[in-house]
């Protein structure tokens, strides 16, 4: 197979040469052998350590630019080999690693990278499983720049890669019908031919987990999740027990509540949280994702947003007069955000978000309002949602949703309703990025019709940019709202944006409240500004991201899950997309996956908002729960028990959107 392989990679055109890396146990000496007769240069390392041997080996041949192709692989074809060079090549000053994506067959997989990342590599990755299988620490680490290459086709669930018996069964038929036809010149076309005519070779080794190896490595680094640790959850259900019948739907905060967890599986109330970890009253210990619903950037109880407050405690939290705080932190605001020119304070992104829009409709004079996204719970957007009982028929009125990425969507809002649009309200960013400039246009477009344009950044905004997410994308709104992130769980909003709109709030509209300067909240929040000012937050919110993100998606490919899980958004906010299954719900896929990560310690609403405070051995951690939900999730799928798997009663909608 060794042999048919490099004939194979002979015919690769972008190769400048050919190396033999085995390890030097005496049972390998024959594939030095082999080398030495057709000629190859080789070299003989560690066997466990495989990032070792293909370091060194690269380092012998004084390579620039390395292709990595793995043993097991006689089917490789030279032409995606010659793709996958060119493209890197193509994109070296952009890339540090380049390497076949899922939808191409296993046993076609090559990874093009500098030597310098490899070099690196060598220097920084720890565990055994970076080690044996060479580039996890490269894909995964989110300290690389790296992309993959797509096929034309998904073809994922093909393996063509020989580790057991029957894949070098499918491997010699495929070379039986094929090799004396071709020689070794025939690649992926051919051999689909190939199983259209005997589409029977599809099943010979389908039942084997794609990446299996690496998957055992990680299970292996992972032993400690195997056996589920039986958690107590009687404290959380007393309470529960007492919040019924005296707050209603039991929760002061919906996404918070019961119905967004697996009954009997995941606790109901929290009592303890440092940095990135919480307790709940049973005294259960998780590594935190959800962080607050994103309002913790810093870390739970970060000791210079926890001193700043008590600080401020100790000379006084609310005043009978203005507080000279109010003036520095505005000042602060106006010296990161582009739009800023005034700036106003809440308490919720509702309350900024709702008189963004009432200075709008002063500023214009019109009433209409066209919304993208989320934008709290007032009578002027909440009516969209089915759960707008008590909203007055003419709120709802008034309202018109348009979608992202799709401008005729706004186009005809405007075309329905000429000159009565006072606001554009929207979330630049939630989990795709803007495509055909996007931004521009819908900016255009409501400037164009004499509409405010108002961003809702109250989940996005100092999370990755300290000028918020519109100086990332490079489009400034007329109005922006900033919330949760800004004060590290503290209850501040912000309402800011240029000065002759804003300079409403002045005059004629009432935007006022007994807290809107309350000071331990500002105190907080310029502590939490100057933080992330002084340790580089941002950066480290975007390395963990990655790596998280990224690991994410592999383990999703690595178990045949990409169609039905993926790990969506920028890094520093992700969100796991689920969707059905056949006939079962995504909501009850995501149920299932939901419950093997709790159980396994780690709290998982589908968001993953990180925190500076998370390490990478948190993120460890959390992988190594999720290969294990993912382990479940996809032996559920095979078997089709997956509603039968979940131990209580799955995960509910909050609300669903009506117009």
């Amino acid at each position: 197979m060794l042999e048919h392989q490099i004939g194979r990679l002979q015919l690769c055109q972008r190769l400048d040469g050919i190396l033999i890396a085995t390890s030097s146990l005496p049972g390998d000496a024959e594939i030095l052998q082999i080398a030495n007769r057709l000629g190859l240069n080789s070299f003989a390392g560690s066997e466990d350590d495989v990032l070792d041997r293909i370091y060194k080996a690269a380092k012998q041949e004084h390579a620039d630019v390395v292709v990595r192709i793995t043993g097991d692989c006689p089917l490789i074809d030279p032409a995606v080999v010659d793709q996958m060079v060119g493209a890197f090549l193509a994109r070296r000053d952009e890339l540090d690693y380049l390497g076949t994506g899922p939808t191409f067959p296993e046993g076609l997989d090559t990874e093009v990278m500098s030597f310098a990342a490899l070099e690196r590599a060598w220097h920084e990755a720890v565990k055994k499983s970076e080690r044996e299988h060479v580039t996890p620490y490269i894909f995964l680490s989110g300290r690389f720049r790296t992309a993959r290459t797509e096929y034309e086709r998904d073809l994922a669930h093909l393996r063509w890669t020989v580790d057991h018996e029957s894949d070098f069964s499918l491997v010699r038929h495929i070379y039986e019908q094929l090799f004396p036809r071709f020689g070794y010149n025939f690649g992926v076309r051919e051999i689909l031919d190939l199983f259209q005519k005997e589409p029977e070779l599809a099943a010979i080794n389908e039942h084997i987990v794609r990446n299996e190896g690496f998957l055992k490595s990680l299970s292996e680094e992972s032993g400690k999740l195997e056996m589920v640790k039986v958690r107590s959850l009687r404290r959380s259900e007393e309470y529960w027990a007492r919040a019924k019948g005296l707050i209603p739907a039991g929760t002061q905060t919906l996404s918070k509540g019961p119905t967004q967890f697996v009954e009997g599986v995941a606790p109901k109330y929290l009592q303890r949280a440092q940095g990135s970890h919480v307790w709940d009253v049973d005294g259960n210990e998780y590594i935190d994702l959800p962080m607050a619903l994103g309002a913790i950037i810093l870390g739970h109880n970060y000791p210079a947003v926890s001193e700043a407050i008590l600080q401020q405690m100790q000379s006084g939290t609310s005043f009978s007069l203005m507080h000279p705080i109010e003036v520095e932190v505005s000042e602060t605001v106006r010296s990161l955000v582009p739009c800023a020119q005034m700036v106003r304070f809440g308490k919720n992104g509702s309350d900024a978000t709702t008189g963004a829009v009432r200075v709008a409709r002063a500023y214009t004079g019109r009433e209409k309002v066209a919304h993208c996204g989320y934008h709290g719970w007032h009578d002027w957007y909440i009516g969209c949602t089915s759960r707008n009982k008590g909203v007055p028929h003419w709120a709802i009125e008034q309202q018109f949703a348009f979608t992202y990425n799709r401008i005729d969507s706004l186009k005809e809002i405007f075309a329905a309703n000429p000159g009565e649009v006072a606001a554009v309200i929207m979330e630049p960013f939630g989990v795709t990025l803007p495509e055909d400039g996007f931004l521009e246009k819908v900016k255009a477009l409501a400037h164009e019709n004499g509409a405010v344009l108002i961003y809702d950044e109250v989940a996005t905004g100092f999370r990755f940019h300290l000028g918020g997410i519109h100086q990332y994308l490079g489009v400034d709104p007329d109005l922006a709202c900033f919330g949760k992130a800004i004060a590290n769980g503290m209850p501040i909003s912000v309402l800011a944006g240029r000065a002759e709109i804003m300079q409403v709030l002045a005059e004629e509209v009432f935007y006022s409240f007994t807290f809107g300067g309350e000071c331990l909240s500002l105190a907080a929040a310029q502590a939490t500004i100057n933080e992330m000012r002084e340790k580089n937050v941002i950066a480290h919110l975007w390395e963990m991201g990655r790596r998280l993100q990224n690991s994410f998606n592999r383990l999703a490919s690595d178990y045949g899950l990409q169609k039905h899980v993926q790990c969506l958004g920028l890094p520093p906010r992700t969100f796991v997309s689920f969707s059905d299954v056949g006939t079962v719900p995504a909501l009850i896929v995501k149920s299932l996956f939901q419950q093997e990560a709790i159980k396994r310690g780690v709290l998982f609403t589908g968001a993953h908002c990180l925190s500076y405070s998370h390490t990478p051995e948190d993120i460890d951690f959390v992988l190594a729960a999720y290969q294990k939900a993912f382990e479940v999730l996809s032996k559920a799928i095979r078997q089709g028990n997956i509603e039968e798997k979940i131990e209580g009663r799955p995960v509910q909608p909050v609300f669903r959107a009506v117009n």
